[in-house]
């Protein structure tokens, strides 16, 4: 599945596969709390999946927009995250 980065910070990245799905991959629960509460005035995920290799990794969650998202809005509000409040986040559990 060929994917399109449309944004990337350390831990975060929205993500566009070859099918046409969004999806805004966050590394860390507390990060992924993070993140929803910044976005959650505007943006609710369709749905979220979660992976965790093993205990001494983070986990990752991949969360999915419909298709009737604003991606320019999105992309608007992810350029406002503050990347060492995300460093920050990031460094509390891992």
């Amino acid at each position: 599945m060929e994917r399109n980065t449309l944004f990337e910070i350390p831990h975060i990245r929205l993500i566009e596969s070859d099918s046409g799905l969004y999806c805004l991959v966050v590394e860390d629960t507390e990060l992924n709390d993070y993140v929803e509460d910044f976005l959650w005035d505007e943006f609710e995920y369709q749905s979220t999946s979660v992976s965790r290799h093993d205990r001494k990794t983070p986990a990752i969650y991949c969360n999915y927009f419909d298709a009737n998202f604003s991606k320019e809005r999105l992309l608007e509000l992810l350029n406002q995250l503050d990347p060492g409040e995300v460093a920050r986040i990031y460094k509390l559990n891992n």
